[in-house]
């Protein structure tokens, strides 16, 4: 490749405005980078704007209303879609995302990163008062300009086809391209953003609070091909996978028909499942499984399992709680999490080895009641609770899961009647096969 050329993209479907907001009632934004003859450099991907918070119509917001410090502008984005321009055929998709990016951003970055530029391109931080003073109550909005201001953000997209190595092709389909790119960002509800620090007694006096987008465009950088090229058949990429369920038991059975051929890693993470679009409660926030007068609910035993066996652990994980109790959320007996379901958990989220900054530590890793008003008040960037397993750290190939299904099987303490959202994510590669009829994706 030689010149890179920088591209500045509006929303498709929103009015010249710019003000956009999950309230208005089009909570759907579109962005076209059209086809040419051009290679998309991924990694560049960049979406920036304004972002400001309102309690309602007319009152910028107060101190007691706050979001997810350890998200910040990634708990807006519900979900994320990729697909071909020319054909509309889905090439990644990411339900779930602020889920997917609460396990993702805490493993793959340092507390420094969260105090430093990402604080200033992704408005996080690892202190909420810190972030709700400078990013919620919004000090750049003057009371008098009628929502004129907001703070400053630019994001990256982490998915798999954005953050691969390999450019990718605007070109037609015919001439081994993907066809331009259509990208679908789905807004997130404001009651799963926005909540109030006192809890569910006071939500009511945020009810009507809602975020709003504004001057909003996606930046990217595209590459001009050195000569002709000859039409490529196929292009491999990774993808992210969500699903989605409940359990309410001590033997917590999850399975799965994934469909998926070269699996690398899967990771998950929950929390209580009356917390999710609840004012009063940060719905996304991590956290183990905890009963339902708040007292938790520790992992005794863990293992995985492909079409019914063991694997790729052949053994179960006896953790340090099997034969013990998590009296409270504060000093106990190991109230830490077993080490290895976290080492497990972050090499299935990137491999360990290779893994140079994190915020994962014993302190963010405890067993705790789920109260926000305890919890959340944190230290190192947030709970970052879950579990996961690699399949293939090695070859980069993954394991078939195409014909058999997925499974974990978890006993923890979970004696009441609370039902625990479970949210898993699955690493695996795909192939985009070229041809003159549009494209189709390989699982």
């Amino acid at each position: 490749m030689s010149s890179r050329n920088n591209l500045q993209v509006t929303p498709s479907n929103h009015t010249s405005t710019g003000k956009i907001s999950y309230k208005d009632g089009n909570p759907l934004i579109q962005f076209i980078i059209g086809e040419q003859s051009r290679m998309l450099v991924g990694q560049s991907v960049r979406l920036v704007g304004k972002f400001s918070v309102f309690k309602d119509d007319d009152t910028i917001s107060t101190a007691a209303l706050r979001m997810s410090e350890q998200l910040g502008m990634y708990s807006i984005i519900d979900s994320l879609t990729i697909k071909s321009q020319a054909t509309h055929q889905v090439i990644e998709e990411i339900k779930h995302f602020p889920r997917f990016m609460s396990s993702y951003l805490p493993v793959t970055s340092s507390g420094q990163d969260s105090a430093g530029h990402m604080a200033e391109t992704a408005l996080v931080g690892p202190n909420w008062a810190n972030q709700q003073h400078t990013v919620v109550s919004n000090p750049t909005v003057n009371a008098t300009s009628s929502k004129k201001g907001g703070n400053s953000f630019c994001i990256n997209l982490p998915c798999g086809l954005f953050s691969g190595q390999n450019p990718i092709p605007l070109m037609a389909n015919g001439a081994g391209g993907v066809g331009g790119l259509l990208v679908e960002i789905q807004l997130a509800p404001d009651a799963n953003v926005l909540f109030d620090q006192g809890g569910s007694s006071t939500a009511d006096a945020v009810k009507d609070a809602f975020y709003q987008l504004s001057d909003l465009s996606l930046s990217c950088e595209v590459s001009e091909p050195q000569g002709p090229m000859p039409p490529a058949s196929t292009f491999e990429y990774n993808s992210i996978s969500s699903y989605f369920t409940t359990f309410n038991s001590t033997n917590a059975i999850v399975n799965f028909n994934l469909g998926l051929s070269r699996v690398l890693g899967v990771f998950g993470n929950m929390i209580s499942a009356n917390k999710i679009n609840n004012r009063g409660e940060n719905g996304l926030s991590n956290n183990f499984p905890v009963n339902a007068d708040e007292t938790v609910a520790a992992i005794k035993q863990l293992f995985f399992t492909r079409g019914g066996e063991r694997y790729p652990l052949e053994y179960n994980i006896d953790t340090v709680q099997k034969d013990t109790t998590v009296l409270a959320n504060k000093s106990s007996t190991n109230p830490v999490a077993d080490s290895e379901i976290t080492q497990q958990y972050l090499n299935a989220v990137t491999q360990f080895s290779k893994l140079r900054r994190t915020q994962v530590s014993p302190l963010n890793t405890k067993y705790t009641s789920g109260d926000h008003t305890v919890v959340n008040f944190k230290v190192d960037g947030g709970s970052v609770a879950g579990v996961g397993v690699a399949y293939d750290v090695v070859s980069g190939q993954g394991v078939d899961f195409s014909s058999v299904n997925w499974g974990m099987n978890m006993e923890c303490e979970l004696t009441s009647d609370n039902p625990q959202a479970f949210y898993l994510f699955v690493h695996s590669k795909n192939t985009l096969a070229f041809s003159g009829d549009g494209i189709s994706v390989v699982r």
